[in-house]
């Protein structure tokens, strides 16, 4: 806590950071999908997207599989994996490895792109006994819905899931990791900015992604994550109630995968 303008006015900021929101909306996905796998164990798997939950994800198989490759369309993406045990491949060099009829033939795929992601063609060149495909509707949009192709990427495997991810009593969008995140910050200032003595309450956000994907900077942006998420302005102490309410807002995170 530090003091305002004057001395009658504090400045309080979360102790929970932006980076604590991530990690535990993509250990609830990593956890329902090793829900899903209880029992099995794989040879190969690949992850499709690396970016935002897909290194998490990619971390938690290793115990259950000899081989995880990570596959992204940006190479750059390589610099958020935070495990050497993770193999990384470009989208481009896994095409031209699946002509030349190479080593890859996995038995575990995920598929984490959402909207606009891997097409259900480059899906089906694979024959894994297990296929899990990222749900990216939240809450009902018709655009989203319109545009979502998530069924026709369910078009291989032995076994079949659909990993599903909501916030309960909340409304967001998609299932999308920083959808989540941006939601849940938000929804915690709006519940802070009306307690008692507030004067404002301001969310650390900006357009990560914009980093990520257009700067290419994967460490800037890990940067960004490691701050604050909330900034409070009020007369009396407010340090519990912000981490209540945040943490609140946090809690209301499911995620589960439904066999198709």
């Amino acid at each position: 806590m530090n003091y305002g303008i004057t001395e009658s006015v504090k400045t309080t900021r979360s102790k929970i950071k932006i980076k604590d929101i991530v990690s535990d909306v993509v250990e609830k996905k990593a956890n329902a999908i090793k829900y899903f796998l209880e029992g099995e164990e794989f040879k190969q798997a690949i992850v499709f997207g690396a970016y935002l939950s897909g290194s998490y994800i990619a971390y938690s198989l290793l115990k259950d599989c000899e081989e995880v490759i990570i596959v992204d369309i940006q190479p750059h993406l390589k610099d958020i994996l935070f495990n050497d045990g993770i193999k990384f491949m470009d989208l481009n060099k896994l095409q031209l490895e699946l002509r030349n009829g190479t080593s890859i033939n996995p038995d575990l795929v995920i598929d984490l792109t959402g909207i606009g992601g891997v097409s259900p063609d480059l899906i089906s060149k694979f024959n894994p006994k297990v296929l899990i495909v990222e749900d990216p509707k939240g809450n009902h949009d018709k655009g989203i819905s319109k545009i979502d192709n998530t069924d026709k990427r369910l078009c291989v495997g032995a076994k079949k899931g659909v990993l599903k991810t909501y916030r309960s009593s909340k409304f967001s969008k998609t299932s999308g990791t920083m959808t989540l995140v941006v939601d849940i910050i938000m929804d915690s200032c709006r519940e802070i900015n009306e307690l008692d003595s507030v004067l404002y309450t301001i969310p650390n956000l900006k357009y990560f992604e914009g980093t990520v994907f257009h700067e290419k900077n994967v460490k800037k942006f890990l940067t960004e994550l490691n701050m604050s998420a909330i900034t409070v302005s009020s007369i009396d102490h407010v340090e519990y109630e912000l981490e209540e309410i945040l943490s609140k807002n946090i809690s209301r995170v499911d995620s589960f995968v439904k066999e198709f």
